[in-house]
């Protein structure tokens, strides 16, 4: 018999296969609140430069090289919580405003689920430095725990 999950909307109780995240009603729901945050996000950003380098070839590179490093996973969700998850978002740990030649450093970069993207901004208004710390911490015990002999 295959396993079955619950519909991961909030509330909702429709089961589905293991692999498919929300149901048909709440998957249309969930794809027009990511348009709509993703249009409040993009009318917030007046920044031109990082708007099109977030577009460049160079950065999909990157970003690519470092969602292959992570193995795709977020490794603050592994190190805070122990899960596994899905990677989503590529993350400037000092972001682009602070320090431009670090736009490319993939060791600057972190592979992040979007919940995780949000809390960290959120951990940033409080103290920057240490949460920046912390995440440069996770990179350093993830390249010594998964890349031995590389």
């Amino acid at each position: 018999m295959p396993v079955k999950k619950y519909c991961s909307y909030t509330g909702c109780r429709v089961l589905l296969p293991e692999n498919v995240q929300y149901c048909e009603k709440h998957a249309k729901v969930k794809q027009q609140d990511n348009r709509r945050r993703n249009r409040k996000y993009k009318q917030q950003r007046n920044d031109q430069k990082e708007q099109h380098f977030y577009k460049s070839e160079q950065w999909e590179c990157c970003r690519q090289s470092a969602i292959v490093f992570y193995f795709g996973m977020d490794i603050y969700e592994y190190y805070t919580t122990g899960r596994i998850a899905e990677g989503y978002t590529a993350h400037h740990i000092v972001e682009l405003k602070e320090d431009w030649s670090k736009a490319l450093d993939v060791n600057n970069i972190i592979y992040l689920t979007e919940s995780n993207h949000q809390l960290i901004h959120e951990k940033y208004k409080k103290s920057k430095k240490q949460v920046q710390r912390l995440l440069y911490e996770m990179i350093l015990r993830f390249y010594e725990e998964f890349r031995v002999g590389v």
